[in-house]
């Protein structure tokens, strides 16, 4: 990645994360936990198609996704770009011996050795993600799982016209659809296992959901 391409990269990331930092909606979003993880939603359905091995939570917020799956797993790592999440994440989850935190960049999952993780999950974050960060992380996807390694992601499918903030767009959703979300993971070498499109907020696949693999 040459300079000016890390630097755009790093505003993005800037850009994205911001309106996050002390967000009401950590709080707010607790009561949605429920609709991912209940066993007749895709995000259950797909979830269960991982292997629980070493797995990473993608911007963990404030834990509430951690909670439901560090029972599920052997070893769970809570990834965040903003510091102070990962301090609520260590209170909140203080009982749980089996989970690791790591603040990260916001655009990888360095320090994460190469072909060390067996699954990578996602929820209620990407869809907020630019094309640009959500390009960069299936690129480093492809790095960090094993061979036959799965990545479950929650992105946007918002092709709408654009706005100066993803935030004045609808549910703060970027932009992106289902097809180029596939094609990005194409080209970072990984397989679409499978997807599916649903609803947000009233709104008819506003949303995808999609299960990748690296190919062993």
């Amino acid at each position: 990645m040459d300079p000016a391409e890390h630097a755009a990269l790093l505003a993005s990331v800037k850009l994205v994360a911001e309106p996050w930092r002390d967000s009401a909606y950590y709080g707010e979003a607790e009561r949605w936990t429920p609709y991912f993880w209940n066993g007749a939603m895709p995000f259950r359905r797909y979830f269960d198609q991982l292997e629980l091995d070493v797995v990473i939570d993608l911007a963990a917020g404030y834990g509430r996704h951690a909670e439901m799956a560090a029972p599920l797993c052997r070893h769970l790592i809570l990834m965040d770009v903003i510091a102070h999440n990962l301090k609520i994440c260590r209170v909140r989850l203080a009982k749980r011996q089996n989970i690791s935190y790591l603040a990260n960049s916001g655009y990888d999952f360095q320090p994460v050795p190469a072909a060390s993780i067996s699954a990578i999950y996602c929820y209620d974050a990407m869809v907020h993600f630019s094309p640009e960060i959500v390009a960069a992380y299936l690129t480093d996807s492809a790095r960090v799982l094993r061979p036959g390694g799965r990545a479950l992601f929650h992105h946007s499918n918002y092709d709408g016209p654009p706005a100066a903030h993803y935030g004045q767009n609808p549910h703060a959703r970027n932009h992106m659809t289902a097809a180029r979300f596939a094609g990005l993971a194409a080209q970072a070498g990984l397989m679409v296992v499978g997807s599916e499109l649903i609803p947000w907020g009233g709104l008819p696949e506003l949303d995808g959901i999609t299960l990748l693999e690296r190919p062993a």
